[in-house]
């Protein structure tokens, strides 16, 4: 197979992703230094990607061009978050043996867009087309700390912060300080504060701009999902978003 691989192409391909990956660009030495290229073949692939609009060059410094930003708005663009999630929710709720969804941000509320059904006989039900609220879903919890950290307290303004069980948190303060809580774990768990009896967890799902777009996450009762068991089932879900995130061209190392 590699008898097919051409050398200067596969060059060119990883000295694009050296330039996307640098926030302030990359000088040609510091592409060289980093790939090993040979200086001469260097330049002459730089000039190339420059000319085909691939790559600009401000003073010493390569930056992506718009060639390729135009390119990988047409990628994102065309990539069906739902779609690229149904295998992966399939594989959570066998892996998990709990009810797995994806939800995206709605307005101040969380849609749940696709599920898979626990394949237990006793499970939780939950539809498409669903609206829940951010303040008490795990969903809507990840959304909260990814998508409104910079207008926490704005965006609570605006929603109904209602007590649907004894567990339910309602103040603005109790919410930043789990809204940072999910930033640190990288998951966001919903102890009965949304229904009495099952609890869900969710993590955030990111595309290639490194933006959260989606929640992953499972629906569970309390006698199947205890305590004791959050940090096996967080590593699932934090696991399956992941690979979601991978598929959206979203680079989990950044």
């Amino acid at each position: 197979m590699n008898n097919y691989i051409i050398p200067n192409l596969s060059k060119a391909c990883r000295m694009l992703s050296c330039i996307a990956a640098s926030d302030k660009g990359m000088t040609a030495a510091q592409i060289e230094q980093t790939l090993a290229v040979p200086k001469t073949t260097a330049f002459r692939i730089l000039r190339t990607l420059c000319h085909e609009g691939m790559v600009t060059k401000n003073g010493g410094t390569y930056h992506v061009g718009p060639t390729l930003l135009e390119l990988s708005g047409r990628a994102i663009s065309s990539v069906n978050v739902r779609d690229q999630a149904v295998p992966v929710i399939q594989e959570l709720a066998q892996t998990t043996g709990q009810t797995a969804h994806l939800a995206i941000p709605s307005g101040t509320s969380s849609l749940i867009l696709e599920v898979c059904d626990s394949p237990n006989p006793v499970r939780v039900a939950s539809r498409p087309g669903t609206l829940v609220s951010m303040h008490c879903s795990s969903t809507g919890k990840v959304f909260l700390a990814y998508l409104f950290k910079d207008r926490l307290a704005q965006t609570l303004a605006d929603v109904k912060l209602e007590h649907r069980t004894a567990n339910t948190k309602c103040t603005v303060a109790d919410l930043q300080a789990e809204t940072e809580k999910i930033r640190q774990l990288g998951y966001a768990t919903d102890d009965e504060e949304y229904h009495t009896g099952v609890r869900c967890l969710a993590a955030p799902v990111f595309d290639g701009r490194n933006q959260v777009v989606a929640a992953l996450g499972i629906t569970a009762t309390t006698s199947s999902f205890t305590p004791e068991r959050t940090q096996e089932l967080a590593a699932l879900v934090v696991g399956a978003a992941n690979k979601l995130s991978k598929k959206l061209g979203h680079n989990n190392n950044i």
